[in-house]
C-alpha cells in the first residue's frame, strides 16, 4: 500500500475510535443516572415498605385486643365514639 493510503486508513480508524470511545462514555454517564434514579426509587420504596409494615403491625396489635378483650373494645368504643357511659357515671371532654 502506498503511503497515503496508510495515512488515510490511520485517519480514519482514529476517527472511528474517538467515535466509539465518546459514545461509550455518554453510555455511561446515562447508565449513572439510571442507576441514581433506581437507587432513589428503591430507598422510597424500602421506605414506605417500612410504613406498610409498621400500619399493617398496629392493626394486627388492634386485631389481637379485638379478639382477646372483645368486651371491652366495645366498651372503649361506645364510650370514645359514641359518648355513652355507665348510669350515673360522670363524663368527662377535653
Amino acid at each position: 500500500m502506498r503511503e497515503s493510503t496508510l495515512k488515510l486508513l490511520v485517519k480514519i480508524l482514529t476517527a472511528f475510535a474517538v467515535i466509539v470511545f465518546v459514545v461509550l462514555i455518554a453510555l455511561l454517564g446515562f447508565q449513572y443516572v439510571s442507576i441514581n434514579n433506581l437507587e432513589s426509587q428503591q430507598e422510597s420504596l424500602a421506605n414506605e415498605l417500612n410504613s406498610l409494615i409498621e400500619t399493617r403491625e398496629n392493626y394486627e396489635t388492634e386485631y389481637d385486643y379485638i379478639q382477646n378483650y372483645y368486651n371491652d373494645y366495645i366498651e372503649d368504643y361506645v364510650r370514645e365514639v359514641l359518648g355513652w357511659g355507665r348510669e350515673g357515671e360522670i363524663q368527662f371532654h377535653s
